[in-house]
């Protein structure tokens, strides 16, 4: 429900389950907030925080990816922007175990207003960072 946004689904299955059910992880280790960031529903993933708070977009996937690094991926910047106003600008810096960045994340995905974002809002220095490969 989290990946579709289909907010009134996963309101009813906290409601009815409890909020553990925002934070548990599929096979790959993503929660609904990770779900709900990479398909850029606004929507379910401020419902995830005001549920379960902040922490729940700090969560890491089986890779070490978290909720920015998804979004910046799929390019939904309004997204991207209530998880750095939520969590701060240091998310943006955080790495994967890659050792990406949501600025590599952002260039993989084709992403460039995300890309010019996170310069903006870290510095240009960001993009010479180095990942594992």
């Amino acid at each position: 429900a989290s990946e579709g946004g289909h907010m009134e689904v996963v309101r009813y299955a906290v409601e009815t389950c409890g909020e553990e059910v925002l934070r548990e992880k599929d096979k790959h280790g993503k929660t609904g907030a990770h779900l709900a960031s990479e398909g850029g529903h606004m929507e379910v993933v401020r419902y995830a925080v005001e549920t379960c708070g902040e922490e729940v977009l700090r969560e890491k996937t089986n890779d070490g990816s978290t909720c920015a690094h998804w979004v910046s991926f799929t390019g939904h910047l309004e997204v991207l922007r209530y998880v750095v106003e939520t969590c701060g600008e240091e998310v943006l810096r955080e790495k994967d175990k890659h050792g990406r960045t949501c600025a590599h994340l952002a260039s993989e995905g084709g992403q460039l207003e995300v890309l010019r974002y996170v310069v903006e809002t870290c510095g240009e220095e960001v993009l010479r960072e180095k990942d594992n490969d």
